[in-house]
């Protein structure tokens, strides 16, 4: 966990000095220390930790909503410091997807887990995000490669196999690549239609 950007912004300035001094004798890099949620936000945005640990009773902006917002813009997650179990807060599936409570009194041992928890899930989160990403853009190409090899199959009375091959020869000649060759041929047929 070594090198870990942290932001932190609680309400109990002790409790701050405490948690920052603790988490750079362990490795970890604090940012920034903030004491109100709009601040947090503006910080936030700035310096993009790798993860934000906040108060859910900052003043401005309180925690649990500023979790929301870095779920929504995928920025970092969030760790919320809570006074008490909450009924319901734990288990709500409204609550934004990459925070984490943890309950006052504050461990070490339950900092650190909650953070390596945290950190995992978040990353495991990212790749599984880039991974859908990356599978949409591959069935994309195909649908677009489908569609300009049945233009070229009509145009030249060619099969579906030496269509392909007339595109990829393209392809590596032209140095494009299929996709956008594909997109070429579309737009160029419904020119021509």
């Amino acid at each position: 966990m070594t090198g870990i950007r942290v932001c932190l912004a609680l309400n109990q300035l002790e409790e701050m000095k405490k948690i920052k001094l603790f988490l750079t004798h362990q490795g970890f890099s604090v940012v920034d220390e903030l004491t109100d949620g709009s601040a947090a936000l503006r910080s936030i945005n700035i310096l993009h930790p790798d993860l934000v640990i906040a108060d859910a009773e900052l003043p401005g902006i309180n925690g649990i909503k500023l979790a929301e917002i870095m779920d929504e813009d995928d920025i970092a997650p969030v760790i919320v410091i809570t006074n008490s179990n909450k009924e319901g807060l734990w288990m709500d599936p409204r609550q934004p997807q990459k925070v984490t409570f943890l309950q006052r009194p504050i461990t070490k041992a339950g900092l650190l887990q909650t953070i390596q928890l945290s950190i995992m899930n978040y990353r495991r989160q990212r790749s599984l995000k880039d991974e859908i990403r990356r599978l949409k853009e591959q069935l994309e190409d195909r649908k677009l490669i489908e569609k300009a090899k049945g233009i070229v199959m009509d145009k030249y009375g060619i099969s579906e196999k030496e269509a392909y091959r007339m595109l990829q020869k393209q392809s590596m000649n032209t140095g494009t690549s299929l996709r956008e060759l594909a997109k070429a041929i579309i737009i160029t047929h419904r020119l021509d239609d």
